[in-house]
């Protein structure tokens, strides 16, 4: 492929509910879709959802970098994976924003795999074939709308839920679940780094009556160091999300948590693309450790496409994402990327992400940040 243009967005679509927990409130969207044109014609998507509370990267960060990355892309002759990875990995390993490095990776992949007429899924090189079967997430919420959401939950059958915790009505929420659905549903929680250890251990064993399978980085950044310490005390294993963005992060926790009382939540674009997250994804399986991939709120048809694309092909025990027709007032893709009864959805089998952007729609909820046309003879990075 030979690229010739790219184009750097941010995207605000608006929610038609706030999203909240303990470290963010969100009523829109909030991610960057890098498009990249070749001389050929084919057009690649990618997205990145930038989180300064997980990596310390956001827009403005990525605006500013934009130009000394993304120009050197402009006009580059790249053949074959192996590069894609390279020009990733330099990207990532340089200038620490994992977020433009996925959406860099997501739209040369899309690319290549429109050139090879194959899914992105071709560059994890193996022969997985799971099905693709999403977990429901339970917000911050009213009462009154909580329990709206819980029957929705209900009549859609999902068989995994996660609620965010960290406030005074968790007990009175989960006891409503556990009510509401009965015992065989699987329920995580998620805190979101609410609490000092004390206060971590107290909630954990008083959720536990509830039999819920895991919890979700339940200690603040002051207390991180003593999740070991928490782990031997609870019956419950812990899911680390926030405090697992790396290979080395991966590697401290393998060898400071027992691995039955340990999870990792796995997403796209804190690990810097669906490549990385998928070494981290093999490296965690060889040290015994069950993996989730979860998705940010209210990423779009792009990261929910990848984010699938990687669920048929590695084993996870919980999916999150694809909930765009659930709270987003619109999407930038043409097809509709959600789920049906118990949570299952169809595979994507088309060419590079699989889906086909409208590009009227991604105009109408961006602005663009970065902007480079350039035909002239192909660089090298």
């Amino acid at each position: 492929m030979k690229t010739r243009a790219i184009n750097l967005y941010q995207v605000n679509i608006p929610f038609n509910t706030s999203i909240d927990h303990n470290l963010k409130k969100r009523s829109y969207s909030d991610s960057i879709v890098l498009e990249v044109q070749t001389l050929d014609g084919h057009v690649g998507y990618g997205e990145g959802a930038a989180r300064s509370y997980v990596t310390g990267e956001n827009i403005a960060t990525i605006a500013q970098a934009a130009h000394t990355i993304l120009e050197p892309l402009a006009a580059l002759d790249i053949n074959n994976l192996n590069e894609i990875e390279r020009i990733v990995r330099r990207v990532q390993n340089e200038y620490q924003l994992p977020a433009l490095a996925a959406a860099i990776e997501m739209a040369l992949l899309d690319i290549w795999g429109q050139e090879n007429a194959c899914s992105l899924s071709n560059s994890f090189k193996n022969n997985n074939n799971f099905t693709p079967t999403y977990s429901a997430v339970l917000p911050f919420l009213p009462l009154e709308k909580m329990s709206k959401w819980i029957q929705l939950i209900k009549s859609l059958d999902f068989q995994q839920i996660k609620l965010k915790v960290g406030h005074e009505r968790d007990e009175q929420y989960l006891a409503l679940l556990r009510k509401e659905l009965g015992d065989k549903v699987v329920i995580r929680l998620d805190a979101n780094r609410a609490w000092s250890l004390a206060q971590a251990l107290e909630r954990v064993k008083t959720f536990e009556q509830y039999n819920i399978e895991s919890i979700e980085e339940p200690l603040s950044v002051a207390a991180l160091h003593q999740l070991p310490k928490l782990s031997e005390a609870v019956n419950t294993p812990i899911m680390l999300d926030e405090s697992v963005c790396s290979i080395e992060q991966v590697v401290f926790y393998c060898n400071a948590i027992a691995a039955p009382k340990l999870r990792f939540n796995l997403k796209l674009s804190k690990m810097g693309g669906a490549l990385a997250t998928a070494r981290i994804h093999a490296l965690a399986q060889a040290n015994g450790i069950k993996c989730q991939l979860g998705c940010n709120v209210g990423e779009t048809a792009i990261l929910s496409a990848v984010g699938r694309l990687f669920a048929q092909q590695h084993e996870l025990i919980a999916l999150e994402g694809s909930y765009a027709t659930f709270f987003m007032e619109d999407d930038i893709a043409k097809q509709t990327l959600t789920f049906g009864a118990r949570g299952i959805a169809e595979p994507i089998a088309g060419h590079g992400i699989g889906i086909t952007i409208d590009k009227e729609k991604l105009v109408k909820y961006s602005q663009k940040i970065y902007a480079s046309v350039t035909d002239s003879a192909t660089v090298s990075v």
